[in-house]
């Protein structure tokens, strides 16, 4: 068995025979060369009383990402296992869970992306222990530091409280915004191998995280208080940074895309109908509010059009005024222009 390992078949066994590990921890990573290596060192000093695995995909990035996962393999080869693409997946509608959860073996899966790290060495064994103590639940995550790599600012999200409890399916999936950082996440295995097939292989999902909280988190969610991990924002190349840039058709195709794989929750048992209509909405108003940061009023008044947030009436009646008024519609754009540097 080779040290480091290059397959495309999602079924194939890229480990052979050995005891299973109780978390397995999966790394997806695409032209993350300055922060591979911190993010890496950070799952390899991880302490616990139980066996881990790693898994390293890298959707065959064009700067030395592979160069350094191929450092550390050779280092830890017992532990850590890669999947290194010769030709982008991600272009050809294959996203890296396509490649990665189904070799998972341990008991959980535990997610760090390749621009994110974890600063807490007993985080695994935090939430491992915890979800022992609630097997009801099959979803564990806690707050992270927000890191701003575009002014270095640092500031702790994702904060629910300072106790241990079980948040509610219903305030996962009705979120306005990303609910957890995705290093937080612990999810037993075998309910996430059992996500819908389109979450795996069905082209043009653009982000995972909100269908693992919504789909594995829809009998509450599992919360600890210790932030134990660092969100990178503002990668060149992320998501977000993609969305910020975004305008015109492309981003109308993604809203349409976003709307379309969200209505797919409705066929998912458990999952709240209230709380996913507000979701719906909060979508609608993210891409709204970037087709105002661009100035594009007609595309703006067609997304507005579709809210429904019955709690939040006056700032909907703020937006509504500004389709309907060419001269609100500027001063929003630069009132919203303006915050948004600081957000």
């Amino acid at each position: 068995m080779s040290k480091c390992t290059n397959s495309l078949d999602p079924s194939a066994n890229i480990f052979g025979p050995h005891q299973a590990a109780t978390v397995s921890v999966l790394c997806h990573c695409y032209n993350h060369e300055p922060y591979i290596r911190q993010t890496l060192e950070s799952i390899l000093a991880q302490k616990t009383d139980f066996s881990i695995e790693i898994i390293v995909h890298d959707d065959a990035s064009s700067d030395r990402s592979q160069e350094i996962i191929r450092e550390i393999c050779d280092g830890h080869a017992l532990q850590v296992k890669t999947i290194l693409q010769s030709r982008n997946q991600f272009s050809q509608g294959r996203r890296p869970p396509h490649f990665t959860f189904s070799r998972a073996r341990g008991e959980f899966i535990a997610l760090c992306e390749g621009d994110d790290y974890w600063i807490d060495p007993y985080k695994l064994q935090k939430q491992v222990d915890a979800m022992h103590r609630y097997p009801n639940l099959d979803l564990c995550v806690h707050p992270a530091i927000r890191l701003s790599m575009r002014t270095g600012r640092q500031r702790k999200g994702f904060n629910y409280g300072r106790n241990e409890r079980i948040i509610d399916a219903k305030e996962v999936i009705a979120r306005h915004n990303q609910f957890a950082p995705t290093a937080s996440v612990l999810m037993r295995s075998d309910v996430a191998q059992n996500l819908p097939d389109w979450f795996f292989y069905e082209p043009g999902l653009l982000v995972g995280d909100y269908f693992i909280e919504a789909i594995i988190g829809r009998q509450g969610v599992l919360y600890l208080p210790d932030t134990m991990s660092v969100y990178r924002r503002e990668v060149p190349g992320s998501y977000t940074d993609r969305f910020r840039e975004s305008s015109g058709q492309y981003l109308e195709d993604d809203l349409e895309l976003m709307l379309r794989f969200t209505e797919r929750l409705r066929e998912i048992d458990g999952i709240p109908k209230e709380a996913l209509e507000q979701r719906l909405s909060y979508i609608r108003l993210n891409y709204g509010l970037q087709f105002l940061a661009v100035g594009d009023q007609e595309r703006f008044e067609n997304v507005v059009r579709e809210i429904k947030l019955d709690r939040h009436r006056l700032p909907l009646s703020a937006l509504r005024l500004m389709y309907r008024s060419r001269t609100a519609f500027r001063l929003g754009r630069l009132g919203f222009n303006f915050l948004r540097r600081f957000l």
